[in-house]
């Protein structure tokens, strides 16, 4: 079995334990289950025709990565430089959770300029609204980081830590 961070475990045991693997109504995430999560957590909307994933909530480290609050802004602005390639991929993985209904676990390059140096982690577990497949649970996970008196995050310097890109091999 391929390794998973923690708190991508955690996130994939409580969404399988709401409807026993299918995928769960919104109204049974109760977000106080999961609440040591949130920081790393994302809730995205589906829309379809074309397919597109728009951010509507996102916790505190995973604004302190970005450098800014995703909510109401749509995955695909993300498009062009360094991460290009893995935004167009992360938009597949979110397309086939929402005709799926299956979660996905996946790790991704930190940045484009040396993907060998740190791995990001991240778990898509999809979520029912009335019946049908509109809404995302995503988690990632940065590994170790170095959290300034500010509250800026950056990770930590690879060579000091575990190579993280050979963790899931």
């Amino acid at each position: 079995m391929q390794w998973t961070p923690k708190n991508i475990a955690l996130l994939s045991e409580y969404w399988h334990s709401l409807s026993g693997g299918a995928t769960p109504e919104r109204a049974q995430f109760r977000i106080e289950e999961v609440q040591p999560l949130l920081p790393y957590l994302m809730l995205c909307d589906f829309e379809f025709n074309p397919f597109r994933l728009r951010y509507r909530l996102s916790g505190t480290k995973v604004d302190a990565m970005t450098s800014m609050n995703l909510a109401g802004r749509y995955l695909e602005e993300f498009l062009g430089g360094a991460y290009d390639d893995v935004v167009r991929k992360m938009l597949g993985f979110y397309e086939e959770v929402s005709r799926t209904g299956r979660p996905y676990v996946f790790n991704y390059p930190w940045a484009g300029d040396n993907p060998n140096q740190r791995v990001i982690w991240a778990g898509l577990f999809p979520l029912k609204v009335n019946g049908v497949i509109a809404q995302c649970v995503s988690i990632e996970d940065y590994g170790d980081l170095n959290e300034s008196e500010d509250g800026r995050v950056e990770p930590l310097d690879p060579t000091t830590k575990k190579d993280w890109s050979q963790l899931h091999r």
